[in-house]
């Protein structure tokens, strides 16, 4: 009963021999010990691909699944090597999931509020350099190694990143309000380009 499927099962396996070895290249763990740039483990995919796609190309079927292999990692390539970049950044959705759990588990145990959504969407990205671990002592010598401009545009981002969620805010809440500050504040602006002497080219 086995014979007529040995030829499908041993193909079933080499393709996932295939997804094996992608995995190791890709173990965030392993690049960390053995101390590998994102550089090197975006070469070693880059090579691993390539070899794959010439071993299949004679081979239709498994040509197909190389290609979705390779077309699935490449959409995804932007964002693939930023866990090797970044210390401590989870590799996985599994590894952000638990991150942002514990995150909103902390901050839970901070205010006593069931609901932490308004932290999470007012602080945005900057939430995740929360440390309870970290003392007071610890958290003023990491921020004296910051540089200057770089917290400076870091602290323009996130005021930004307030007026677009008070905006928000008000649209929802007040709307009424809110679009008629926005027709007055539109009006201003037309009549002073109104006001303002045109050049002629």
């Amino acid at each position: 009963m086995r014979q007529p499927y040995a030829r499908d099962c041993a193909r079933v396996r080499r393709q996932r021999e295939w997804l094996i070895q992608l995995a190791r290249l890709l173990d965030v763990e392993k690049a960390r010990r053995y101390h590998r740039t994102a550089r090197q483990v975006k070469k070693r995919v880059r090579q691993f691909l390539t070899q794959l796609e010439r071993e299949t190309a004679n081979d239709a079927l498994d040509a197909a699944v190389v290609h979705h292999i390779a077309k699935t990692v490449r959409n995804r390539w932007w964002g693939l090597f930023t866990c090797y970049r970044v210390p401590q950044l989870p590799a996985t959705n599994n590894g952000h999931e638990v991150f942002f759990n514990h995150l909103k588990q902390r901050q839970r145990r901070v205010t006593g509020r069931k609901s932490v959504h308004a932290f999470v969407l007012r602080y945005g990205p900057y939430a995740a350099y929360l440390d309870e671990r970290e003392s007071f002592d610890e958290l003023l010598a990491r921020l004296r190694r910051v540089d200057r401009e770089r917290f400076a545009e870091a602290r323009r981002q996130v005021r930004e990143h307030q007026v677009r969620l008070r905006q928000a805010f008000r649209f929802r809440h007040h709307q009424a309000k809110y679009l008629k500050e926005l027709e007055v504040s539109w009006e201003r602006a037309v009549l002073q380009s109104a006001k303002r002497p045109h050049r002629h080219v």
